[in-house]
């Protein structure tokens, strides 16, 4: 029922602009220099056109190094770490639509996708938090 509170803002109005990206071939170095230097807990993972592959959390990057020794994981890339198929949404969808997709997915974040070119580039993020803080404004 209070999802409905989120129909009239639209993703765009909440969304993060500027998403942070590394590429399938990044390394995991890379992908926690990224991580920890944009204070961020999650990143895109792109291809070399910029295309949206999937998506990398801290916990997936926990759950991947958990068992691996130093030597494993200087060997492992993005595109081994990442959770593939990142869910998308369009940025003129409501937040009650984001919202309702990250519940019945069970996810944190939806990348905001946007068409260019004949491929989905993503152009935004949008986070549970993000949600919460709307929902916050529209209950006070």
């Amino acid at each position: 029922m209070f999802f409905s509170l989120l129909k009239k803002v639209r993703i765009r109005e909440a969304m993060k602009s500027g998403v942070i990206t590394v590429g399938l071939e990044s390394t995991v170095h890379e992908v926690l220099k990224s991580l920890t230097e944009n204070h961020v807990s999650g990143l895109v993972v792109v291809d070399e056109f910029g295309e949206t592959w999937g998506v990398i959390s801290s916990i997936d990057v926990i759950a991947a190094l958990k068992d691996k020794s130093v030597e494993e994981i200087n060997g492992l890339t993005a595109e081994d770490i990442m959770t593939p198929q990142a869910i998308e949404i369009g940025p003129e969808k409501t937040l009650e639509d984001a919202a309702q997709v990250m519940a019945e997915k069970g996810i944190h974040r939806l990348v905001i996708g946007h068409p260019h070119e004949g491929r989905r580039v993503p152009v935004g993020i949008i986070t549970a938090t993000d949600i919460i803080r709307e929902l916050k404004k529209e209950i006070s």
